[in-house]
């Protein structure tokens, strides 16, 4: 699994203004709603699939077309006041994908700061045995 996913918080007028421009399906909370694992959600705000993958590659390349989109657009997040940050998460450990390589180079860096995107990556371990067991439950 290789998956990038949109988190954006701010004020809820401008989430909604943003995410129409970001053209993407999105998921919505609301400051004061209950999160699912309990407490309540500290600010209101939206996440967006950017993309889902098997392959690292083909992941980053679906990145520097959103990166591109946004720019097209006129989406800064910054300039709208929101905290914008593309959270990708890897799995390794399988046969599949023992290790996994994210070349992102200077300029797609510069690119998603441009936009006020932040960005966050972790690595989350698995194996055959797991994924499965995770098929036959």
């Amino acid at each position: 699994m290789n998956l990038a996913i949109l988190i954006v918080e701010g004020s809820d007028d401008v989430l909604q203004s943003a995410s129409s421009l970001l053209g993407r399906e999105v998921s919505t909370w609301k400051k004061g709603a209950p999160k699912w694992r309990g407490g309540v959600n500290s600010t209101s705000g939206f996440s967006a699939t950017i993309a889902d993958y098997q392959n690292p590659n083909e992941m980053v390349v679906a990145i520097r077309d959103f990166v591109t989109e946004c720019q097209t657009r006129q989406l800064d997040f910054s300039d709208l006041g929101l905290s914008a940050d593309l959270s990708i998460g890897v799995t390794v450990g399988d046969s599949e994908q023992f290790i996994a390589c994210l070349d992102f180079s200077a300029s797609d860096l510069v690119s998603l700061g441009a936009i006020g995107v932040g960005l966050s990556i972790a690595a989350y371990p698995t194996s055959d045995e797991a994924n499965e067991y995770s098929q036959n439950a």
